[in-house]
């Protein structure tokens, strides 16, 4: 098993400078807020110390950046309402991770590097390489906007997954991601529940009509969006929770804990209803389908096969789902003559029309949605896409996107192979959720842009480094489980 360079404790010499440092600056603020008459310098003295203390843990050990990364990452879109304008959460969360990768940096060993010697490695790194050489795209436009659509489509994954594979690499820290992952998402849904009983507060409805309305309102009606971007995002993460909790409940867990999954599943499922998001239901449907191929047993086959055609049948066949405005969004996704998706097919048809002879595309920075509010006279900056892949071809052109599925199939090929192999019983019901929920989040992706996202993107990149590491998660799994017996 590959270990992690250093231990997930803090180190003592680094805190204690730090300690020291942050009673030094917050000495000094209340100096000048006093000497003055500024409250400025007593805000700044609240938030320096909180600042300061984030970067000395992180630089202590980038461990602990991952776990505030993962954690932030539910929240950071919702709590950016709650702030001034020009105080952004969501660049906060973008720092903290460029802080754990410096902090790797500052750690790391040369030993260390032949830990990062992994497939799933080397592919991010020859697509971020790809990016970034379409600076030289004769279209290109402002290094600005490139560097904003990095952002999603590359520099996430070409952090994320060494600090993964350097730090959270154990059977411990990947039961701690399943943890956080499971445990936000049941915060979240509390969060859209009280948006659909009670409605948005002040700050969400004033986020609302400041624009967020467009993909948050269906039929005049609220589609709970809980902390995140937009509901296609919390729809689609819950209904990935959902699904994981689901084939986690058939694993071998107590009676406690198999039912306090299975209640999991139901409470997520719920909150993917009431988001309204309309390609979630793919989720489920493919999530099975891969389970069906792993799993061994007839009666959970059957259960599972039966619980996505009641899914689909309720929702492409009956008029019950009318009943209810959230329901009622994501049964569209499932007519074929959807007057939304009409319109984003044949904005698809004009891409392809004018991308035909663009195999570059016209630069990413041209497309993305910093182009949208700050260069609007773009031509694809004005064609709205639903799907995360039309998105990256219309960024990185027809090249960027094959070379991009066939990273993403290179890792499906590679994970099925070693979760198919896998001895740990434990460990092969894990994998065997987060793959299968992890095909449905990317069929979902045609139809939706959400795999550039946060949370759902980050997860996404740290299960592709489980499941091309599994073979090694199974080596501890295997050994803890042969102590017990």
């Amino acid at each position: 098993m590959i270990a992690r360079p250093q231990t997930n404790h803090l180190n003592p010499n680094i805190v204690n400078f730090g300690i020291g440092f942050i009673f030094l600056i917050i000495g000094a603020l209340l100096a000048l807020m006093i000497s003055s008459d500024n409250s400025f310098y007593g805000v700044l003295a609240i938030i320096a110390p909180i600042v300061l203390g984030v970067i000395i843990i992180i630089f202590s050990n980038p461990y602990y950046g991952i776990l505030l990364y993962l954690n932030f990452s539910f929240i950071s879109n919702g709590l950016s309402g709650y702030v001034p304008e020009n105080i952004s959460f969501i660049l906060g969360i973008n720092f903290i991770l460029l802080l754990t990768t410096l902090s790797m940096v500052v750690h790391i060993k040369w030993d260390d590097l032949k830990k990062l010697s992994q497939s799933v490695f080397y592919i991010a790194i020859i697509w971020t390489i790809y990016s970034v050489l379409l600076i030289v795209n004769p279209l290109f436009g402002q290094v600005d906007s490139l560097i904003y659509a990095l952002k999603g489509i590359s520099f996430y994954a070409v952090q994320l997954i060494p600090l993964v594979l350097l730090y959270m690499n154990t059977k411990k820290e990947f039961n701690t991601f399943l943890k956080i992952m499971i445990g936000w998402s049941v915060i979240t849904t509390i969060w859209a529940f009280k948006q659909t009983v009670f409605g948005t507060d002040l700050y969400e409805q004033k986020w609302l009509d400041a624009g967020g309305y467009i993909a948050n309102i269906f039929n005049g009606e609220l589609r709970s969006f809980s902390t995140f971007s937009d509901a296609n995002q919390f729809g689609s993460t819950m209904a990935f929770v959902s699904f994981v909790c689901l084939i986690l409940s058939f694993g071998p867990n107590t009676i406690i804990k198999k039912y306090t999954l299975l209640a999991i599943a139901i409470f997520t499922f719920l909150g993917c209803l009431i988001s309204g998001s309309s390609a979630s239901i793919y989720i489920f449907i493919f999530g099975f389908l891969f389970f069906f191929i792993f799993n061994k047993h007839f009666k959970t086959l059957i259960f599972g096969l039966a619980f996505s055609l009641i899914i689909f049948s309720f929702l492409k066949f009956t008029d019950i789902s009318n009943l209810n405005y959230q329901v009622l969004n994501i049964g569209t996704s499932l007519a074929p003559n959807d007057a939304s998706l009409m319109v984003h097919s044949n904005n698809q048809y004009l891409v392809t029309k004018y991308l035909e002879n663009k195999p570059f595309s016209i630069g990413i920075e041209n497309v993305n949605l910093f182009e949208i509010q700050n260069h609007p006279e773009s031509f694809l900056s004005n064609l709205t896409s639903k799907s995360s892949f039309a998105s990256i071809w219309n960024q990185n052109g027809i090249i960027g996107l094959i070379l991009h599925f066939i990273g993403i199939l290179y890792v499906l090929v590679i994970g099925f192979i070693k979760v198919y192999r896998l001895k740990s019983n434990d460990l092969r019901y894990k994998m065997i959720a987060l793959y299968g929920g992890f095909i449905g989040v990317i069929v979902t992706s045609l139809a939706s842009p959400i795999f550039d996202q946060t949370p759902l993107g980050p997860i996404m990149f740290i299960c592709m480094i489980y499941f091309t590491t599994a073979d090694k998660l199974d080596l501890e799994f295997v050994a803890e489980e042969t102590q017990v017996k």
